[in-house]
């Protein structure tokens, strides 16, 4: 099955009729999408490194409705956080002020799920998509959400099972990374690599991750990893391990020891520092109780490992050779 390249221009811009969402629905349901990939590529081609300015155009009301708390992270991870989410809010803005012609008409206040707690939350938005939400982690997105588009902002981890709605696609920011998806479920974690890398997992559907600098589409069983720089090329991936942390469980397999550090980081919201020697020395096998205490978990690594925790306070870790 083939399809008109601007009938998938008008699908993500919203524009289609029902009976055209419908056909590009179908479409992008095969295995092969040929006519997509090469639009995404054409359409963020074209697309300027920069935005100008005029993305800080004034917002008449910008309010936020915690449903859940306020997040706990050490005050460097929550400024550089705050920066590139609002970044990405105020890139969308611009984008939303040059469809509508120029006009800033925006009068926007901004819904916030949030989870401090030490587990898993699972949270159900006004469309009926569900996202499990790891602990410190928070997505935002503007109290128009559903009227005419599905847009959110994520910072930490989530699994979304998107609601099928073939009028209107499903799209989640994390830094200057789109993942666009129809009904599908999927997992995105922006904080679980010490490269800062961004991992986008499919489990069921289809989606296409997209930046200033290319695009692709992901099958399901299908990952790829995102360093702010390059894309890897799609690989597997256990879609066991992606389901059981969303039921509580840290699942490491194989994984290099500064990659669990950071993923303990982000879900603890901690501080762990670790020596030059025992970096890039390890890799960690393991199922972890995802509420249990966060020394625990390193005590029991260290067990196998034979290297050092020090407790330097409530917040912070350092982890060491033992050795002088």
């Amino acid at each position: 099955m083939n399809i008109d390249k601007q009938l998938l221009e008008k699908y993500f811009k919203g524009d289609c009729t029902a009976a055209e969402a419908e056909q590009v629905a179908a479409y992008l349901d095969q295995s092969e999408t040929p006519e997509a990939d090469e639009w995404f590529q054409a359409m963020y081609e074209e697309v300027e490194n920069e935005i100008p300015q005029e993305r800080e155009l004034p917002v008449t009301q910008m309010t936020t409705k915690e449903k859940k708390g306020t997040l706990i992270y050490s005050r460097w991870y929550s400024i550089a956080a705050a920066v590139v989410m609002l970044l990405g809010v105020c890139t969308w803005l611009f984008q939303m002020r040059q469809r509508n012609g120029g006009k800033a008409t925006l009068a926007l206040t901004w819904d916030t799920l949030a989870n401090n707690d030490k587990s898993i939350k699972l949270m159900t938005m006004t469309d009926g998509s569900r996202v499990w939400l790891a602990p410190h982690s928070t997505v935002i997105y503007p109290n128009n959400y559903n009227d005419t588009s599905r847009e959110v902002w994520l910072k930490g981890e989530a699994f979304f099972e998107v609601a099928q709605d073939p009028t209107r696609s499903f799209s989640v920011h994390t830094g200057d990374l789109k993942t666009i998806a129809l009904g599908t479920s999927f997992n995105i974690s922006t904080g679980n690599y010490a490269d800062g890398s961004i991992q986008v997992s499919l489990v069921q559907g289809k989606v296409a991750v997209t930046s200033q600098s290319f695009s692709l589409i992901l099958q399901p069983g299908e990952m790829v990893r995102y360093d702010g720089t390059r894309l890897s090329h799609p690989t597997e991936f256990s879609i066991r391990e992606v389901m059981d942390w969303r039921n509580g469980k840290l699942v490491f397999d194989k994984a290099a020891l500064e990659d669990v550090f950071a993923k303990l980081q982000a879900r603890y919201g901690c501080k762990i520092v670790v020596s030059k020697k025992v970096a890039g020395l390890h890799k960690v096998s393991g199922v972890f109780r995802a509420g249990a205490p966060v020394q625990n978990i390193l005590e029991a690594i260290q067990y196998v490992h034979g290297f050092q925790v020090i407790k330097k306070d409530d917040n912070t870790y350092e982890i060491t050779t033992g050795k002088n």
